[in-house]
């Protein structure tokens, strides 16, 4: 137990080697800015790409996107078509495209059963195209739901392998940006998250700038960090 507990905590080295961005803020920006949903959406898989670019730079090895939760499809179906077509043309166009470019992987992780087919059909592609890349991984999380991830988990469990190995993402998360102006994570990756150094910004995701990202990322360099903190 005590090999099993030490093992599940992101580290104590300088670079966060497991990312967590959660971008809040699409449909607030669209409204601040006259603009469709779709639009803002397209600015933010704009910044999605460029800060994955920088962190995998700096000797990130896994990122972590919060694209929605299973309460977001919830909302309007206007909402939901938005953000499934904006999702699909990302993956199909910016993100396979800077996974062969910098040879990391693709993942995509939530309940499949509530994603639309095509979305679906994307995602299979992607992941099958990136799976032999091995500088990297991009989990996205798509109709996201700990619970789920955790009853999958043990469903898939054997006898003496370790529960961890069985979760959606497996490795724990050093850092977690979010943005948008509330200090919650809505259950992103909690199991992951439990010894994350979070950083809130009152931004929406779509006006985070990339020296804001990097000034954090130095921020977080400079902590000396202990197992359990």
């Amino acid at each position: 137990m005590e090999e099993y507990l030490s093992y599940y905590h992101p580290g104590r080295g300088s670079i966060p080697l497991h990312v967590g961005i959660i971008p809040d803020g699409g449909r607030r920006w669209a409204i601040k800015h006259n603009v469709s949903l779709t639009e803002s959406y397209n600015k933010s898989k704009e910044l999605i790409e460029e800060f994955a670019c920088f962190f995998f730079a700096r000797g990130v090895e896994q990122i972590s996107i919060y694209l929605s939760s299973m309460q977001n499809y919830r909302r309007s179906e206007e909402e939901i078509n938005s953000f499934t077509e904006v999702t699909k043309s990302g993956l199909q166009n910016e993100m396979i495209k800077l996974a062969n470019r910098l040879k990391v992987r693709i993942n995509v992780v939530g309940n499949r059963e509530i994603i639309d087919q095509d979305l679906l059909t994307t995602i299979d592609y992607c992941q099958t195209q990136t799976y032999p890349y091995r500088n990297g991984l991009i989990n996205f999380c798509i109709a996201y739901n700990p619970i789920e991830e955790v009853i999958d988990a043990m469903r898939n469990v054997k006898q003496k392998e370790m529960f961890v190995q069985k979760l959606w993402v497996r490795k724990p998360v050093s850092m977690i940006i979010r943005t948008g102006g509330a200090n919650l994570l809505s259950n992103f990756l909690p199991l992951q998250s439990g010894f994350a150094r979070v950083y809130f910004f009152d931004e929406l995701f779509n006006d985070l700038t990339l020296e804001e990202v990097e000034t954090t990322f130095t921020k977080f360099t400079q902590i000396k960090r202990k197992y359990g903190e």
